[in-house]
């Protein structure tokens, strides 16, 4: 099957004595039996890095992709959609967040090539990430345990009954972010991470808040802009949303919806994505705890800039970048 052909199949599974996924084999000249060796050597070789990569946060799909560009250059998105036998869209989100993840580089030639990051200074990247997560949950800790302490202590009001319970997942999480945004009937507040944001994008969660905006419902946000989501940033501003950026902002990342229902995130999971991801958040339908959370919300909101300046300001700094990285390339 090797022997004087070049295509690859992203996903595939490798039959046995033929070529790995993502091998390009053109030994049409040699011996079968001494291609088929070579083969299954480097297949083996690159199934046992990109099992290696995912404990360092990536997915298996986003680390054969970056194995491909360490080992044969840029590409474009074109490039490798053809190389892969895959669709252009589906490289291009693995490409953002391999990119998002400083794993690889994006040109500032046209068509745009991606490249990998130096294998050293990606892992050194993916590492300080998970680091900084790992702090920030050191640092919530203990104010999550004293508010859920506070929460269980509480009297209930009449015959009101107020539950609690704790998801786990980030596929049940954003399934709970999805329900309490399509219920919302006034208002919906939102702090979230720099992250949280392109996530809310890709799973469409963003699109049911746009939906909610559409109906009446009155959605705020408050995120860190920078280049990494600005392009979410701009979707959500385009769809009626109130966005505001909060420089630095290390505190909880919460939702309420109606001043009744909230969910508050206890841990993320920055070493695996999708799916797979280990995140745990709070959910309540406690009236009190929501009005805590409001009450913190507005006091960031005040001290938030609005997000049309902070956009104008990250997109000028990206396009002096780009004029100066055009100004010293060769």
């Amino acid at each position: 099957m090797c022997p004087g052909r070049t295509a690859v199949t992203l996903w595939a599974s490798t039959a046995s004595g033929g070529c790995p996924s993502f091998f390009l084999c053109n030994v049409a000249e040699r011996p079968i039996q001494r291609h088929k060796s070579v083969c299954h050597v480097v297949q083996v070789m690159q199934q046992a890095l990109v099992e290696k990569l995912q404990a360092f946060g990536l997915s298996s799909k986003e680390g054969h992709l970056y194995v491909i560009l360490l080992k044969y250059g840029p590409k474009t998105t074109g490039e490798l959609a053809k190389l892969l036998h895959s669709y252009r869209v589906d490289i291009y989100r693995l490409l953002e967040m391999l990119t998002e993840k400083g794993m690889v580089e994006e040109s500032v030639e046209k068509p745009t090539k991606y490249a990998a990051v130096a294998a050293e200074a990606a892992l050194t990247e993916a590492m300080m990430q998970h680091a900084h997560e790992l702090r920030w949950m050191e640092e919530n800790r203990d104010q999550v345990l004293k508010l859920t302490q506070e929460y269980l202590s509480s009297e209930t009001r009449g015959d009101e009954l107020y539950t609690f319970k704790v998801i786990k997942g980030r596929s049940n999480t954003l399934a709970i972010t999805e329900q309490l945004v399509s219920t919302a009937e006034a208002r919906i507040t939102f702090i979230s991470s720099l992250t949280g944001l392109t996530i809310l994008s890709t799973s469409g969660i963003l699109e049911h808040c746009i939906n909610a905006v559409d109906r009446g419902v009155r959605v705020k946000f408050i995120t860190e802009v920078l280049s990494k989501n600005v392009s979410s940033v701009r979707e959500a501003l385009a769809g009626g949303i109130e966005v505001r950026h909060y420089d630095d902002y290390s505190g909880m990342r919460y939702l309420v919806s109606d001043t009744r229902e909230s969910l508050t995130t206890i841990t993320f999971d920055a070493l695996r994505h999708g799916k797979d991801a280990t995140d745990t958040a709070f959910w309540t339908n406690s009236p009190e705890y929501a009005q805590y959370l409001e009450a913190s919300f507005a006091l960031l909101w005040g001290g938030g800039v609005e997000a049309t300046q902070r956009v104008d300001a990250v997109l000028t700094e990206i396009d002096g970048t780009r004029v100066k990285t055009a100004k010293n390339s060769p």
